[in-house]
């Protein structure tokens, strides 16, 4: 297994068990032709984990409102912002897929295996242990104490259409992944063609960042 530059979150997953590691590494594809556990359930684990660690710290030290406080941890946990995590630390080699798998890694396979090493890592530690090197890893103290700023790519994108004179509209549905967690996934329409998706475990996350990636189309046409 590939060893990941130092940092005080990598430490700790680099001490658990081979057996959490290796899961956390897991992709569906792999575990099917394998018959083994892929890291879907840790992942699930990893996801509310994070969650709660960034919210307690919002809680302590972000002294706003309940939707303000939503919104900059949205920033920290989003896909971009954990798949920007995956990249520093050099993880994609990691990853096991199936030979099934021909699609290109994406942002979202890459801040799932995040999650998932976060999940071994509270299994092996607990809460406590990890929470300040998981903050460290997302850089939430030094973020905030320059100016964190809110995701929201369907602003952005309204305001763009509106310019151009476009029409806008979303279509979102629910669908379940085979751990049984409820996730959506959203496609974004201009003038009634379709520009892109995305995919998140809250109808609102699906739509950011199914307009993300929208808005990277749109700036490169």
């Amino acid at each position: 297994m590939k060893k990941f530059k130092t940092n005080s979150f990598l430490e700790l997953f680099n001490k658990c068990s081979e057996e959490y590691k290796n899961l956390a590494f897991t992709h569906s594809s792999y575990a099917h032709e394998h018959k083994i556990e892929s890291n879907e359930r840790v992942e699930f684990l990893g996801d509310s984990v994070l969650s709660t660690i960034v919210s307690d710290y919002l809680f302590k030290h972000c002294h706003q409102t309940e939707g303000k406080m939503s919104k900059v941890r949205a920033s920290f946990v989003c896909t971009e912002s954990l798949s920007e995590v995956a990249k520093e630390l050099g993880i994609e080699k990691n990853i096991k897929f199936g030979h099934s798998f021909k699609d290109k890694i994406s942002n979202s396979i890459l801040a799932d295996t995040v999650e998932s090493m976060i999940g071994v890592t509270y299994l092996t530690y607990g809460l406590p242990s990890i929470s300040t090197a998981v903050l460290e890893m997302l850089k939430v103290k030094e973020k905030l104490k320059a100016g964190v700023h809110e995701l929201d790519y369907k602003s952005e994108l309204q305001e763009y259409c509106q310019k151009e004179k476009l029409k806008l509209n979303y279509k979102s549905e629910k669908y379940a992944l085979e751990n049984g967690q409820e996730n959506f996934r959203a496609s974004t329409f201009i003038n009634g063609e379709f520009i892109s998706f995305g995919n998140g475990s809250t109808k609102r996350e699906a739509e950011q960042n199914s307009a993300h990636t929208a808005l990277e189309k749109l700036k490169n046409i």
